[in-house]
């Protein structure tokens, strides 16, 4: 009599496993079906695509050069900004060697002087670089 207990448990075991795989089945599915939803469109980057061309709202090559070009614009800015800092760093360390008489004023005053120099060429070369995508 246990052994067909035991048998008759495990019977339902199995049944209900199947009817719970079997429920599962329109879940799956509707889960791997494609998504028909329209995705939101991207705004196009103000000042056109590469040449100034403007970008229309289809124009998928057009927008990546738009996209390019601004990538382009920020890493231009981040890399002039990292010089800026870079002169900076460099005049206050030159200005600690002069104050502990390591450095005499001449060395000073010609850091400064190509110092200022550097920044001027930093910013036309930026502004060269952003006018060429222009």
């Amino acid at each position: 009599m246990k052994k067909q207990l035991q048998q008759l448990k495990q019977f339902q075991a199995r049944v209900s496993e199947k009817i719970a795989r079997a429920a599962l089945v329109p879940a799956v599915a509707l889960m791997c079906s494609p998504v028909m939803a329209g995705l939101p469109t991207m705004p196009t980057p103000q000042g056109g695509g590469i040449g100034g061309a403007t970008v229309a709202n289809d124009d998928w090559l057009g927008q990546m050069g738009a996209w390019f070009k601004a990538g382009i614009t920020i890493l231009a800015l981040v890399l002039a900004g990292l010089g800026f800092i870079y002169v900076v760093m460099g005049g206050l360390s030159k200005w600690r060697a002069y104050s502990q008489g390591r450095a005499e004023i001449a060395d000073l005053k010609e850091y400064f002087i190509l110092g200022a120099v550097f920044a001027v060429f930093l910013v036309v070369m930026v502004t060269y670089a952003m006018q060429v995508l222009e």
